[in-house]
């Protein structure tokens, strides 16, 4: 748990704005309180959580009450232990422990903080760590080559070499000195600004997605094998499931339960961030999770035959001749609909044109009534997992509509889940000839396909889930330049030269 200051802009005076105090656990907000004190803004100085000398205000006695504010929470807070603010390490550690409920998180931040004991103990010879060796530059540089070999020795030296993983441990450890120096503003601020130099320009690797001709060789994939193990055929489908239903994270599909489905929506908390979003069940996931659900995507085709739907005169009137011996124009099937709608498209004696049109239309009504049917059917299903990756048992003590608090073994087992599902669906990559596919490329292949049919950020950020629109714009910053390139045909064919 932290506090720090911060000035609200006042909306009768733009040039003056009022003090503010935070409290925050980890990333959760636990109150936003004001000091009903104004000042200029010019005065605020962000970077020291005071207000500047000037002879506007009295600056000496905003400050002292700041200082109090501060001096009352670190006495109220008794999670900033003392006897552990001589080691790094171990205030680290303590502060993880108490202020990190997520359970990922914390295995994530543990081993950053081990793998800096290691070094402490193994390079420097020494048994803790003093926050003075934090301010050497000596000491970060020295840790971070340690940490550069130790995940990069098998590759040789002359290759350009990402430092991904150096710059993500460097950041964890970063925010802890932060931390130490928001619970102790008596003493001199630990700098860290020099901590990332020289990691921070790491390769930028565009997202990778599938483009059209590699979602066809997907579609199309068949694998038939005699080992019971080779469950790539099922990987297929979650991954377009997933595709199909706006991206969803993997995390959320190994956890997505029968409950979740409700009213022709997906309904559920993403796990990452604790939001609760609802997108629309469509026909395309509806029929990828048929796959698993072969019976339940049945009864929903039979539920839902032609006749139920309200047709147009001029409707019926093209679909007269789909009459035949072997079944009515009603109880024609979403089905029997496509068929039809293929053999017009493969028939160049005729022109069916209009035809196609009017069909188009009609399979598209057809195709959300029956993925409404599927909805209803599967969350009518008594409380459990939709994927078979994990046991229920494992994870029933998981509220429907709340975010989800995994144990350590729980995410242990997600994690494995997770696993076996990547690794069945790099098979699939090495047999259909695709660089990679994990499960985390439907979603950026998802992002991809609503950017190019000309989505708005905010429609792709409430599409995805993401917590803020920054995170969505960080995705589409990374993606191939050539997503552009149909409004720039458009742009192009505007003018006649």
């Amino acid at each position: 748990m932290y506090q720090f200051f911060f000035i609200r802009k006042s909306k009768s005076n733009p040039k003056m704005g009022t003090i503010y105090k935070a409290v925050y656990d980890d990333r959760k907000p636990i109150s936003r309180d004001s000091l009903k004190i104004s000042i200029p803004l010019k005065l605020w100085d962000e970077k020291r959580q005071q207000v500047r000398q000037s002879s506007e205000i009295e600056h000496e006695k905003v400050n002292y009450l700041l200082n109090q504010h501060k001096s009352n929470f670190l006495a109220a807070n008794k999670k900033a232990v003392k006897i552990n603010r001589e080691c790094f390490i171990e205030f680290a550690l303590d502060y993880l422990e108490k202020n990190y409920s997520n359970v990922g998180t914390r295995i994530k931040y543990t081993t950053v903080i081990k793998s800096l004991q290691k070094y402490v103990s193994e390079v420097l010879g020494m048994n803790t760590l003093p926050f003075e060796e934090l301010r050497k530059i000596d000491f970060i540089n020295g840790y971070k080559k340690w940490v550069f070999k130790r995940q990069y020795k098998k590759r040789d030296d002359t290759v350009i070499k990402r430092t991904r993983t150096v710059f993500n441990y460097v950041i964890v450890i970063q925010t802890f000195v932060k931390r130490y120096n928001e619970l102790n503003p008596e003493k001199d601020e630990i700098k860290t600004i020099h901590y990332a130099v020289g990691v921070e320009d790491f390769d930028i690797v565009e997202p990778k997605m599938l483009y059209p001709d590699e979602i066809k060789r997907l579609i199309d994939y068949t694998y038939s094998s005699y080992r019971k193990t080779d469950k790539t055929m099922h990987a297929k489908y979650q991954f377009l499931f997933q595709f199909f239903a706006s991206g969803l994270r993997v995390s959320d599909i190994l956890l997505l339960n029968y409950k979740h489905f409700t009213k022709g929506r997906i309904e559920f908390v993403v796990k990452k961030s604790g939001k609760k979003i609802s997108i629309p069940f469509m026909y395309n996931a509806c029929k990828m999770l048929g796959y698993f659900y072969p019976n339940e995507y049945e009864a929903a085709v039979i539920e839902n035959p032609l006749g139920d739907i309200d047709l147009m005169s001029y409707e019926v009137e093209e679909l007269i001749s789909v009459n035949s011996n072997k079944k009515p124009l009603a109880d024609l099937t979403i089905k029997d609909l496509v068929q039809f709608k293929q053999f017009l498209d493969d028939d160049r004696s005729n022109d069916n044109t209009n035809r196609l049109k009017v069909l188009k239309d009609i399979v598209s009504r057809v195709e959300k009534q029956v993925a409404n049917s599927m909805c209803r059917i599967i969350g009518e299903k008594p409380s459990g997992l939709v994927f078979d990756y994990l046991e229920y048992e494992d994870f029933k003590d998981l509220r429907i509509m709340d975010k989800k608090e995994l144990t350590k073994a729980q995410t242990y087992k997600l994690h494995r889940g997770r696993t076996k599902y990547n690794g069945r669906l790099t098979r699939i990559a090495k047999r259909i000839g695709i660089d990679k596919i994990t499960s985390h490329v439907s979603r950026h292949s998802f992002a991809y396909y609503m950017l190019s049919t000309g989505a708005t950020v905010e429609e792709i950020s409430f599409a995805l889930g993401h917590a803020s629109i920054e995170i969505t714009q960080s995705y589409i910053k990374q993606f191939p330049s050539k997503y552009s390139d149909d409004a720039i045909d458009r742009f192009g064919s505007s003018f006649s030269i």
